[in-house]
């Protein structure tokens, strides 16, 4: 270190143009000290603007709408947010804060996360062009010390009107299990609408050939639904404002059928273990049992996921079909009991129709769609998803092979693999099973093609007539 010293000495006094005496250092350090302070204040003035996570827009409804905001600045660090409504008369701040730091060491480079609830009253009279005016800080010494700015002025618009329903459907019946359909005409977009039930809801779609306005609706009713339940079209628009309409709906009680299962030792020994975890099975009666009810939850959840990405038109035409040559052995919304010589281990609801043919029997498709899923599904073994659309979705189970994939477009009838006896399953045979939604409905309607004439075909096509 000293005879970098030395050399930079020799160095300022050839710059100098001579020996260093007094003045020669003290102009030296002056130098030195301002060549350290510009380069501290090149970094303290960088230029890069702090960052905003926010609406594009906003429609404030009745119940007004909850604005979240995620602002950070990496560099020299937050200084400030401020929030205002302004308009051609002023402006109305909402939000200003300020964080830590000066403008020496700069701030906090954490990302901060605020939010405000914005309700009409706030906006009180404003007319003209009203915006809601997100400005940022930062502590760089930028724009005369006063940091860089983000300015993001996002569009506000008070929309107080629920959107009107008109209901085109008359009388409906349908029954607990059962499906439906509705025609209606709304007066504006709706960002959800469709048909509620209790909790459940089913989406509404355009109607085909129908008006911009006009939408259809499948819903179910599920077997566990109490038969007084309102059945509503429901709407709600962009600003969170919503209505309701009724039309004339019976619905018809639905008498669950009971059904006992006898499971044999060997049925535990051969099929549990490959769906227990890790195929360990210590107790037979209770690894059925958390098959039954675990596994079947997850794998259900798996399969409300997957018809949710259904198409906003109808795949199908007419009727379903139900598998060639085929016999039920199990009916749909079967409530079972399932024992192990005289002791009961489990109990379970049957949503489906289990299908017996011959063994290896070719598994068509129901009517055309597309493939959501295709492979290993649990209890339900090798197992096809197909979406009708709509909101329309089947699905084919214990397959013994398939011979489609996800993502594929196929038609009525088309073979999709071979009946077996995949999961749990005892025997060959296809679990057939129809979903309106996330709720599983009776099949047998569906395969009906005078039910589909006369109580879906009106809604989906204006210009059908039921005589």
């Amino acid at each position: 270190m000293p005879q970098a010293s030395t050399r930079a000495s020799v160095i300022f006094a050839a710059l100098l143009g001579g020996d260093m005496n007094a003045s020669g250092w003290l102009l030296t350090l002056v130098l030195i000290a301002a060549v350290g302070f510009a380069g501290f204040a090149w970094v303290r003035a960088e230029g890069e603007l702090p960052a905003l996570e926010g609406p594009e827009e906003l429609v404030v409804g009745r119940g007004g709408v909850k604005v979240d905001l995620r602002v950070s600045d990496q560099s020299s660090g937050l200084r400030s947010v401020r929030v205002a409504i302004t308009h051609p008369g002023g402006e109305q701040v909402l939000l200003d804060e300020s964080y830590p730091g000066n403008l020496l060491s700069g701030g906090v480079r954490n990302e901060h996360a605020t939010s405000l609830d914005l309700d009409p009253e706030r906006i009180g009279d404003a007319k003209g062009a009203v915006a809601l005016r997100i400005t940022v800080h930062d502590w760089s010494w930028r724009g005369g010390f006063g940091g860089n700015e983000t300015r993001r002025d996002v569009p506000l618009r008070v929309d107080l009107e629920p959107p009107r329903i008109g209901v085109h459907s008359g009388l409906t019946y349908v029954r607990q299990g059962g499906s439906g359909s509705v025609a209606y005409q709304l007066s504006e977009t709706a960002a959800r609408d469709g048909v509620r039930i209790g909790a459940a809801e089913f989406r509404g779609f355009p109607r085909p050939g129908g008006g911009a306005s006009e939408r259809i609706a499948l819903f179910a009713v599920p077997t566990d639904a109490d038969a007084n339940a309102p059945v509503r079209v429901f709407a709600e628009d962009a600003a969170g404002n919503a209505s309701e309409a009724a039309w004339s709906v019976v619905v018809q009680p639905y008498a669950q059928p009971e059904g006992r299962v006898q499971l044999s030792a060997s049925f535990l020994e051969l099929v549990v273990p490959r769906l227990a975890p890790q195929g360990a099975v210590v107790n037979p009666d209770a690894a059925f049992h958390d098959v039954n009810t675990r596994v079947r939850a997850e794998n259900e959840a798996r399969i409300r996921q997957l018809v949710a990405d259904t198409a906003p038109e109808p795949l199908f035409s007419g009727n379903l079909h139900q598998l060639a040559n085929s016999k039920v052995t199990s009916r749909f919304g079967e409530r079972r009991t399932y024992w192990v010589d005289d002791r009961e281990i489990s109990r379970a609801v049957h949503y489906g129709y289990d299908l017996a043919s011959f063994a290896a029997a070719p598994v068509t498709a129901s009517a055309a769609g597309r493939v959501l899923y295709a492979g290993d599904l649990g209890i339900y073994g090798n197992c096809v998803l197909l979406d009708h659309g709509l909101g329309l979705s089947s699905l084919y189970g214990h397959m013994s092979r398939i011979d489609v994939e996800a993502g594929a477009r196929v038609e009525g009838d088309q073979v999709l693999g071979l009946t077996g006896a995949t999961g749990l399953a005892g025997g060959d045979h296809l679990h057939f099973a129809l979903l309106v939604g996330d709720i599983y409905v009776d099949p047998l309607e569906w395969w009906d093609a005078k039910w589909v004439t006369e109580h879906v075909e009106p809604n989906l096509h204006p210009q059908v007539q039921v005589q």
